[in-house]
Formats: structure tokens, C-alpha cells, sequence
């Protein structure tokens, strides 16, 4: 390995977009090693990736960025501006993506955006001022432009000292995974080629390359073929010159178009897409891989079982050792497996999770199963305690606005078992908006009112409980709320409870028995259970049609302001 990285792994410490995609003109900072990319469907997480690949490796899509480039990779408002202008020369804008890099002090230069003294390096394209003159008549015969006019760009890559830089040469290692990427005929043989350059070393490589092309030339001198090439054109009716049919020998690409990858015998492209993730990631980050610095890669979890999966992430724990990690996930396993704090957050707007309380991201890792994406991704979350609280909220909104809150863009998710605090920090560091419906245990002062206060400095935190110590949890609240009077309370019993428990319901005399017995049976843990009891009655009255009450909070617990 050169000297340059004996001390000192490369890591890219931020990307500055400009007029790229969804990004007119952004600055992102990474996480030295581990940087997870969430957020909604075209959010911009595959797009950073693109940049990122376009800017390491000078290639889009596994294929050179050079015969890449096309009008659909400016920013539209960038495009809009240009097209609004009277499309000389001088608006035509920049694409442009820098990566400021640590561990290449041979990339050093100030030739960037900031004007700063970095490492690092760039991608341009701009207009190239030797068609200037060509340009100019075709813009005077009034060209009716729809996008950027691309073949009069040039696209140079760059270090921050202005030097060009020759693949072959750099300094750095990157390799992009995609699964979608692998085609039976075209992404094969560009797979291959990544397998070879950094899987392998190079003194294998050497010697594999050699023993093919030996092979190739016994294949040529071979009985058969010697008969076949005798037989081609023996007549000369094609050429007066030797006609014949050999197997390529070129040392330059002929190993990537020649050799398939197998997996117990069956050719890559013809496995499973699963165990093709599973194949190309682990291959990336595997040991012998020593001289890759940066893996990038799409959705690990794609196509695999949760099994597989578990696996999988385990391996990359424990095998990346100092590779910087770029991924995007839609798994919360992967999210919180990896360490929540290495979220790169992209959702109006980035915003990395780097500051996130210890004892969270702990917690998430011990507990990997539990769905912190929906609070990473959602704008407006209530935390509730269980699947009843839950159904009973959906049901009185579906009452209020004759849709579920869904559509509006609540997310009402249960936190079980990990508490509070967890998902309350995690969309307290986002800025997620969070109502937290929560049981005041039968003494609201003692354990609700700290809970409010400790989070009174963030408005979008809210913590909601009923205020009457006998409404302990939901099920009394709801009970209470119902028991105006003997016909009120029964009619809400009748929703709530089987027709044998309902008959024991009946047989208390008083309306003060009857709501004991409901109280009683909600909290008792004897029969089936008091958490199947109440899942089990949320389920009637989100199903039913009874005009039931319910306690004002609730309203509150739901409003969101908007």
C-alpha cells in the first residue's frame, strides 16, 4: 500500500453539489466512516450516491461519466433560469460535484467552491470556450432549447491543484455496488471488471490474467480449430489472404469479457438477486480487499430474508473494519444495527444524527427491530404505549375527518416495550413534530408532569395523559368518559365485550359496579390477558359503529394545528 494511507485511511468528509439533480447548490458532511442515507422515495438518497460514484470513480452507472453526461443531470431550476435568459454563452450554468477528502495531501489546492485550502477532488462541466464561436450562430438561428445544450459542454475531472487526474493513477479506491446494475450480457462483464480491479490483488490478478490468455492461445493451436480455420476459406472465394477464427488474446479487456462469475456452479447473473447482494457486498468489504478506501452501496436488504439479512449486516459490522461506508436503506434492522447516529437524514433538506444521545443509539442497537425510521421519516408522529391506544386514536380521527390519519400524515406508531425517550430523541434531534399519548399510572403529577417538563424548551414535543389519577391508562379514561349513565356505559360495553363477558358485565347491579367490573377486567392479567383484552376491544370499536365518547385530551393528543 502507499505510503500516503500507512497512517491514515481516505475519507471523504464532504460533497458540494452544484446544479446537480435535486441539488442547485448543497454542502454535505459525512461521518468518517459509516454513513446511512434515508428518506422518502426520490428524496435524493440514490442521487447522492450517483454523485458520489461520478466524483470517486469519473463513471455513472458503472459506464464512464464522460459519455455519460446528458441534459438530465442539471437541476431543473438551474435549467428553467438558463432557458428563461436570451441563451448566450454566459448563462449557460456549471455541473458541478466536489468531494473534500482526507488522507490525499497530493489532491491538495484551493481550485474548488469554497476557495479553501483542501484536499480533494472534482468534477466540472461547463461550457467549452472553443466552441464559443460555434455556439454563437447556432444560438443566432434561434434554437428552440428545452434543456442545457450539452454537446457544446466540456467535462473535466480534477484535483483541487487543477491537475487532471488519470484513473489508472489515483489515489483512492471506490466501488459502488448496485444489484440492479447486474445484466446477464452488459452488467456481467462490468461486475467482473470490479471483482478483478479490487477484490483481487494484484499479483493475482497478473497471474490469472496470464494463465488465461496462455490457455487461449493452447485453445488456437488446437486440432480442432486448426481443422476449422483449414476449412474457412480454402478456396480463397472470400480473401487471397489466410482467413481464420482464433479466441481474443488482447491483455486489455479480454479476462472481463471471457470469465463469469459462479456460485456453486450456476453463473452469477442466473442466482438469485439476494444472494447477488449478498455476493457483490461481501466481496467489497471482504479482508483481502485491503486497498478499497470507500464502498458505496445500494440497499443492502434488497432481496433478502430477514435471516439473510441479520447476517449480512453482521458481516459488515465486523469486516469493514477502516472503509468509509456509504449506503441507502429503507430497513430500520440496517438503521439501527449500524448505528442510528450515522444517519445522513435527506428530507427537505440533510441532516446527519451525529449528535444523538448515546444511551439511544445503545439502546436501538441492543433492540434493532423496532421501527425508528417511521420517526426519522414521518413529520408528525404520536408515540403511544400499545396496538390498543393505537386503534382506538385511528377510529376517533376516522370519526373527525372520515379518513385515517394517514393521510394527513400522522403516524401513530407504538413503542412497546423501549420506552419514550428513545423515539423522543431521535425526532427531537430531526425536528419531528411528536405527541406522546402516554398512562399518567395512577399519579399524574409524579409521572407525567416531569416527562413535560423535561422536554418544555422543544415545541415539537408535546406529552399528553389524562389528569384524573383514576383514569390510570386509556381503557378507564374511555370507560369513564362512557359512563354518563347506566344506558351510555352499557351501550359502550356492548361494543367493547364479548356476549359471555358482557353477561357478567350485566350481572353488577349499580352504574359505579358495572364500571368497576369494566376497570377490573381491562386490568386484571388473569384468562387471556389484559393485552389481548384491549387489542381485542380497540378491534370492536374501530370495526363497530357506536357513537362512544371519548376524554377531551384526545382531541388534543390528535391536533396537530394544521
Amino acid at each position: 500500500m502507499d505510503s500516503y494511507l500507512e497512517g491514515f485511511r481516505v475519507h471523504v468528509k464532504s460533497i458540494k453539489l452544484i446544479n446537480f439533480k435535486k441539488f442547485r447548490d448543497d454542502h454535505l458532511e459525512f461521518n468518517d466512516d459509516v454513513n446511512i442515507f434515508v428518506g422518502d422515495n426520490n428524496a435524493g438518497k440514490s442521487t447522492i450516491l450517483e454523485a458520489l460514484e461520478i466524483v470517486l470513480n469519473f463513471s455513472h452507472r458503472g459506464r464512464p461519466f464522460s459519455g455519460e453526461f446528458s441534459p438530465d443531470l442539471f437541476n431543473q431550476e438551474a435549467v428553467t433560469q438558463f432557458l428563461d435568459t436570451d441563451l448566450s454563452a454566459q448563462h449557460l450554468p456549471k455541473l458541478i460535484i466536489e468531494a473534500y477528502i482526507e488522507g490525499v495531501p497530493e489532491y491538495r489546492g484551493s481550485n474548488n467552491s469554497h476557495q479553501a485550502d483542501a484536499q480533494g477532488v472534482l468534477v466540472q462541466a461547463c461550457f467549452d470556450p472553443a466552441l464559443a464561436e460555434v455556439y454563437e450562430l447556432r444560438r443566432q438561428a434561434k434554437p428552440s432549447f428545452t434543456s442545457i445544450p450539452v454537446e457544446f459542454y466540456k467535462v473535466e475531472w480534477l484535483d483541487f491543484g487543477w491537475n487532471p487526474i488519470k484513473p489508472i493513477a489515483k489515489k483512492f479506491k471506490a466501488l459502488y455496488i448496485d444489484p440492479t446494475r447486474i445484466h446477464p450480457t452488459l452488467g456481467k462483464n462490468q461486475y467482473i471488471s470490479n471483482i478483478l480491479n479490487t477484490a483481487l490483488e494484484k499479483e493475482e490478478l497478473v497471474k490469472l490474467t496470464l494463465n488465461y490468455r496462455e490457455n487461449l492461445q493452447v485453445f488456437n493451436t488446437s486440432g480442432e480449430v486448426m481443422a476449422v480455420n483449414a476449412n474457412l476459406d480454402a478456396g480463397h472465394l472470400i480473401t487471397d489472404s489466410k482467413l481464420s477464427i482464433a479466441a481474443s488474446t488482447l491483455p486489455v479487456g479480454s479476462i472481463q469479457t471471457g470469465l463469469q462469475l459462479e456460485v456453486n456452479d450456476v453463473p452469477f447473473h442466473f442466482i438469485g438477486k439476494g444472494e447477488q447482494s449478498n455476493v457483490q457486498i461481501k466481496l467489497a468489504i471482504q479482508n483481502k480487499a485491503h486497498d478499497i478506501d470507500l464502498v458505496m452501496m445500494e440497499e443492502p436488504e434488497n432481496h433478502l430474508s430477514h435471516t439473510n439479512l441479520n447476517k449480512l449486516v453482521h458481516y459488515i459490522e465486523t469486516q469493514r473494519r477502516s472503509k468509509q461506508l456509504f449506503l441507502t436503506t429503507h430497513s430500520s434492522y440496517v438503521l439501527n444495527k449500524l448505528s442510528i447516529d450515522k444517519i445522513c437524514l435527506v428530507q427537505s433538506g440533510y441532516k446527519r444524527l451525529h449528535t444523538l444521545d448515546p444511551d439511544v443509539v445503545k439502546t436501538l442497537k441492543r433492540l434493532p427491530g423496532y421501527d425508528t425510521l417511521r420517526v426519522a421519516l414521518s413529520r408528525k408522529v404520536i408515540l403511544v404505549e400499545g396496538p390498543s391506544d393505537e386503534l382506538v386514536l385511528k377510529k376517533i380521527y376516522l370519526r373527525k375527518y372520515h379518513h385515517l390519519p394517514e393521510k394527513d400524515g400522522i403516524d401513530i406508531i407504538v413503542v412497546r416495550g423501549v420506552g419514550f425517550k428513545t423515539f423522543i430523541e431521535v425526532g427531537k434531534e430531526i425536528g419531528t413534530r411528536i405527541h406522546v399519548l402516554r398512562d399518567n399510572d395512577k399519579d399524574y403529577f409524579q409521572n407525567v408532569v416531569p416527562a413535560q417538563a423535561e422536554y418544555k424548551d422543544y415545541a415539537n414535543v408535546k406529552i399528553f395523559s389524562s389528569k384524573n389519577d383514576l383514569e390510570f391508562s386509556l381503557e378507564p379514561a374511555m370507560i369513564y368518559a362512557n359512563s354518563v349513565d347506566q344506558a351510555s356505559l352499557a351501550a359502550f360495553a356492548k361494543e367493547i365485550l364479548s356476549a359471555q363477558t358482557y353477561k357478567l358485565y350485566g350481572a353488577e347491579a349499580s352504574l359505579d359496579d358495572r364500571r368497576e367490573f369494566l376497570i377490573e377486567w381491562f386490568r386484571s392479567v388473569k384468562g387471556n390477558g389484559k393485552g389481548t383484552r384491549k387489542v381485542d376491544s380497540a378491534i370492536r370499536l374501530f370495526d363497530g359503529d357506536l357513537d362512544f365518547k371519548y376524554p377531551v385530551f384526545l382531541d388534543e393528543v390528535l391536533d396537530f394545528g394544521e
